[in-house]
């Protein structure tokens, strides 16, 4: 379920720049339950249903700005020549904003996929929740605390859930690439 965990992915400089730019920026959409950013103007949406419409902004990725683009190919070479992005996003959650339980794709795909989830944020105390946490058969099985800088790798076919932090003026930052080896 989970392949690797590397705390302190981001250098503590690169972090504070990444978050500075999160929190001062009017980049923010909500959608659903949870807060959305977009790196990149004129990316292609994407129907869960449609594998084909997944890949559709694996091109646009080389347009990411810096420091993002260096994150981005520090991950991709974590993740091998053979990772094909399928999309990636920044989410933001506050007080409240629960996540329900997900995959990151269908179970109906063969192949093997990857999840690549950084936590963004510059603090984190572990009594403010925000965990994410992994599910099989309806048991917890595995719990990760957003500490700041970490990655961890973990099969894109495994349910888990983002928890919102229980601490009122607080948010959970992260960045998810998802992506089939």
């Amino acid at each position: 379920m989970i392949f690797s965990r590397q705390s302190q992915f981001i250098d503590s400089v690169t972090l504070k720049q990444m978050h500075t730019e999160l929190t001062s920026s009017a980049n923010w959409m909500f959608r659903n339950k949870f807060w959305r950013y977009y790196l990149v103007d004129g990316l292609l949406p994407y129907q869960q249903s449609d594998e084909s419409s997944w890949y559709g902004n694996q091109p646009n990725i080389k347009n990411v700005r810096k420091p993002w683009h260096a994150l981005f190919e520090q991950i991709y070479q974590l993740a091998g020549p053979n990772f094909k992005l399928m999309r990636y996003a920044l989410t933001g959650q506050t007080y409240g904003q629960e996540q329900e339980l997900h995959l990151d794709t269908t179970l109906s795909l063969d192949g093997t996929f990857r999840t690549y989830l950084v936590y963004l944020n510059t603090e984190w105390d572990n009594t403010w929740g925000g965990t994410t946490d992994f599910v099989v058969d309806g048991k917890l099985v595995h719990q990760e605390f957003p500490e700041p800088g970490k990655l961890i790798e973990f099969d894109s076919q495994a349910f888990h859930i983002g928890h919102a932090p229980n601490k009122l003026d607080c948010l959970r930052l992260t960045l998810i690439l998802h992506g089939r080896l």
